[in-house]
C-alpha cells in the first residue's frame, strides 16, 4: 500500500511538473494585449480582423507589452502591403535593446543592428539579397539565448551574432521610449502583422503592466506629470511674457525633441521662438517624428540675431546636426554639416554666456548636450562638476581627439571629457523607462535621450512658472 502511494505520488508531481513545463514553453499570442492608443510610439497603429496594422509613415514602430528575462524566441509573421523599406522586430538580451531587420537599407539587407555601434550595412550580421515581396505572408523570428542571437526568415536562419548583449543598441531612428520591452517596426510600409508572439525558453516572458511610450505620461509614482494648458500668457518677475529659445540644427535635428518640448511649454503659456545657425529651412532626421509633411521647419531667427535678455531660458534639442555649435570642440566629422561655421559657434558660445551670466536656465536635450559640454564660460565647460546626463548611443562618424577606439564614442562621452558628473543611464525616477530621464543642478538642466523630450518641456515649464511674478 505504501508503494502504490509512493508510485501514485511519483506519477501525479511528473504528471504536474511536465505540465508545467510545457506550459511555460508554450507560445504567448501578444495581439490581445497590445493597446495601439497607448503602446505606439510613432505612425498610426490600428486593430482590425487580420491582425496589428500600420501605415506607411517613416519609423513606425510599436512597443509590445512584454519585457522578457532570459532566453526566449520571439516571431510573428507580417504583409508588407506596400513600400520598399524594413520591418524590425526589436528585441532584448543582456538589458539591451536591438533590432532585426529585414530588406533595409535601399539595399535588401537584413541583419541585427547596432553592434558596437555598426548598423548591419557594415557588422558581420550583413545578410544580402532579402527583398520582401509587397503582399506575401512571411514569418519572422528572432532567438535570443545567453550567448547568442539567431535570425530567422521563414524557418531559414539567416545569421547569427555571439552575444551577452553588452555590445547590442537600438538605432537612434527606431529609438523607444522603454529600453526592456520587445516592439515592431515598419520603415515607410503598409504592413499588417497577422500573429505576434513570443515562447519561454528560460527565466520570465511575463506580460509587462508598465511599459509607457514617449508621448504618454510616466506611470503613477513617478515624478512625471502632466503641465496644465493654459490659456494665459505666463509672465516673469518683470512683467514681461515668459519666453523660451529653442535652437535647432539647419540639418538633423530630432524632431521631436524640437516639437514635443515646445508643445509643453506653450501649453504653459510660456511663448517659444526658435533659432538656428541660419535662417534657413532647417530638416530634421528622417524618422524622428517628423510625419508626413518632412518636418521641415523655418527658424524664427539666427542665431547671432539672439538676445538672452529676450528670453527666461534656452533650449538646445538634439539630433547629429547640433554638433555645428560645439564651441571648443576639436574633431572633424565625415559629415562636414555637423562641423558647423567657427562664426555661428563664437555666436553660441556668447549666447550661452550670456544666459549663464543673466543667471537664466540653459538646457539641452540628447545630443545637444554635447553643446553645453564643448562651450566655454570662463575658460571652463558650463557641465564642469554640474551634475547632468546625456545619449548613451554612438555620436556621428568622424575625429575625436583623445578617443582611440575607432568606434565614435557615447554621445555623454562630451560632457564626461568636460568635467560632468554623469548620472547613471536610465536612472532618474522609474528605471524601466526613459521618458523622466531629466537632470537639473542650479540653473543647468539636461536631458538624456528623445524619449525624455516632452519631460523636458514639463520640467522646464514648472521651473518657469515658479519664478514668474504676477500677471500685469
Amino acid at each position: 500500500m505504501r508503494c502504490h502511494q509512493i508510485v501514485s505520488g511519483f506519477v501525479v508531481w511528473f504528471l504536474l511538473t511536465g505540465l508545467t513545463a510545457r506550459a511555460a514553453d508554450e507560445w504567448i499570442d501578444l495581439l490581445p494585449a497590445i493597446e495601439p492608443s497607448k503602446h505606439r510610439v510613432a505612425g498610426t497603429w490600428t486593430k482590425t480582423s487580420e491582425g496589428l496594422a500600420t501605415n506607411a509613415v517613416t519609423g513606425s514602430r510599436i512597443l509590445l507589452p512584454i519585457q522578457p528575462k532570459g532566453e526566449y524566441d520571439f516571431k510573428v509573421s507580417f504583409t508588407r502591403r506596400t513600400g520598399r523599406h524594413s520591418i524590425g522586430l526589436f528585441f532584448v538580451t543582456g538589458g539591451r535593446q536591438a533590432a532585426y531587420e529585414v530588406d533595409a537599407w535601399g539595399e535588401h539587407l537584413a541583419g541585427i543592428q547596432e553592434i558596437n555601434g555598426q548598423p548591419f550595412k557594415s557588422n558581420p550580421t550583413r545578410v544580402t539579397d532579402q527583398a520582401l515581396e509587397n503582399g506575401r505572408k512571411y514569418t519572422a523570428e528572432v532567438r535570443v539565448r545567453r550567448d547568442k542571437v539567431e535570425a530567422f526568415l521563414d524557418d531559414k536562419l539567416l545569421t547569427t551574432h555571439r552575444t551577452d548583449g553588452s555590445d547590442l543598441s537600438n538605432p537612434s531612428l527606431w529609438r523607444l521610449p522603454d529600453q526592456k520591452s520587445l516592439g515592431l517596426g515598419a520603415w515607410d510600409s503598409e504592413t499588417i502583422f497577422h500573429s505576434v508572439t513570443v515562447r519561454r525558453i528560460s527565466g520570465d516572458v511575463s506580460l509587462a503592466t508598465t511599459t509607457t511610450p514617449a508621448n504618454r505620461p510616466s506611470p503613477p509614482g513617478t515624478r512625471t506629470t502632466a503641465t496644465p494648458k493654459s490659456t494665459t500668457k505666463s509672465t516673469n518677475s518683470s512683467g514681461r511674457p515668459q519666453r523660451v529659445l529653442i535652437v535647432i540644427a539647419n540639418e538633423h535635428f530630432f524632431y521631436r525633441e524640437y516639437s514635443e518640448p515646445k508643445q509643453e511649454l506653450e501649453r504653459a503659456g510660456i511663448a517659444v521662438e526658435v533659432a538656428a545657425g541660419r535662417k534657413s529651412a532647417c530638416r530634421p532626421h528622417q524618422g524622428t517624428g517628423e510625419g508626413v509633411d518632412g518636418g521641415v521647419v523655418q527658424p524664427d531667427l539666427a542665431i547671432a540675431e539672439a538676445d538672452a535678455s529676450r528670453y527666461d531660458a534656452i533650449l538646445f534639442s538634439g539630433g547629429w546636426g547640433s554638433s555645428m555649435y560645439q564651441f571648443d570642440f576639436k574633431g572633424t566629422y565625415q559629415n562636414r554639416a555637423y562641423n558647423g561655421e567657427r562664426s555661428i559657434k563664437e555666436a553660441t558660445n556668447r549666447l550661452i554666456n550670456s544666459f549663464i551670466q543673466q543667471d537664466k536656465y540653459v538646457c539641452a536635450l540628447c545630443h545637444g548636450t554635447t553643446v553645453l559640454a564643448w562651450a566655454r564660460v570662463n575658460g571652463r565647460s558650463p557641465l564642469a562638476g554640474k551634475q547632468a546626463t546625456g545619449p548613451v548611443m554612438h555620436g556621428p562618424a568622424g575625429n575625436y581627439p583623445g578617443h582611440r577606439d575607432s568606434t565614435p564614442p557615447p554621445s555623454r562621452w562630451h560632457a564626461e571629457t568636460n568635467g560632468a558628473r554623469m548620472v547613471a543611464p536610465n536612472s532618474v525616477g522609474d528605471p524601466n523607462t526613459l521618458v523622466d530621464d531629466v537632470v537639473i543642478d542650479g540653473k543647468i538642466m539636461t536631458g538624456q535621450d528623445d524619449p525624455t523630450a516632452r519631460e523636458m518641456g514639463r520640467q522646464l515649464a514648472r521651473a518657469l512658472l515658479a519664478e514668474r511674478g504676477p500677471a500685469k
